[in-house]
């Protein structure tokens, strides 16, 4: 039996420790200044991402401790997921608001137009779902946690939306910072922190549960 590699990538389109070569390539292939190493353990591949970029100390967020949320708004985890067999792609949250509730939602779409982008189709709606679910509920400031650096980045523009989709859910999300406070967390991506992997559980659940985009309901 072959022995299990680990890829921690520090720097890339996906940050985090994946088992695959393919996996690690897909995050780092045409990114500029990507940093990922392989190890034996997965300890060795841990201690390496908690050094940061460049060796530093890791910024970004990785957290299992209580979500709090200060008043008026909300804090939300989105992950993305994708099946090349049932070709749809989906979305899962974890919506924390300051009253202490936990919303969880999840949801999923076939457009043919859509599917080439895969699982960032989904990461994209899951940043939309959670803002609109947002501003549906009178809240005038949101922290969207993700581990896909398009989420954020082609939002402030630092990545320049090549596509239909990844314009459209720029101009969307833009347009809607006019109505809400739109904050952007990065997670690390596969580092066991808790509601990042909620999100991306509910994400694969959805590939096969339910149909299309939940209704967005009030508190």
């Amino acid at each position: 039996m072959a022995k299990v590699k680990y890829y921690a990538i520090r720097r890339g389109l996906k940050t985090g420790i994946v088992t695959s070569w393919e996996e690690c390539k897909a995050a780092t292939q045409g990114y500029s200044k990507a940093e990922y190493k392989s190890f034996g353990t997965y300890e060795e591949a841990e201690a390496y991402l908690k050094q940061g970029a460049g060796g530093g100390y890791q910024s970004t967020y990785s957290s299992n401790e209580e979500v709090k949320v200060a008043e008026g708004e909300v804090i939300a985890y989105v992950d993305g997921s994708y099946d090349n067999t049932l070709k749809k792609y989906a979305f899962g949250c974890v919506i924390f608001t300051p009253k202490g509730d936990i919303i969880r939602e999840a949801g999923n779409g076939d457009n043919p137009e859509s599917l080439a982008l895969r699982n960032v189709t989904g990461e994209m709606l899951g940043a939309m779902y959670v803002v609109k679910w947002a501003i549906s509920n009178g809240y005038k400031s949101i922290e969207i946690r993700y581990d896909y650096a398009g989420i954020e980045k082609w939002v402030s523009g630092e990545w320049r939306a090549k596509t239909v989709l990844t314009k459209k859910y720029a101009d969307t999300m833009n347009e809607w910072k006019k109505q809400i406070n739109i904050k952007f967390c990065k997670v690390v991506a596969h580092s066991n922190d808790k509601y990042n992997d909620e999100a991306d559980m509910l994400a694969k659940k959805a590939l096969t549960e339910g149909t299309g985009i939940p209704k967005i309901k009030k508190e």
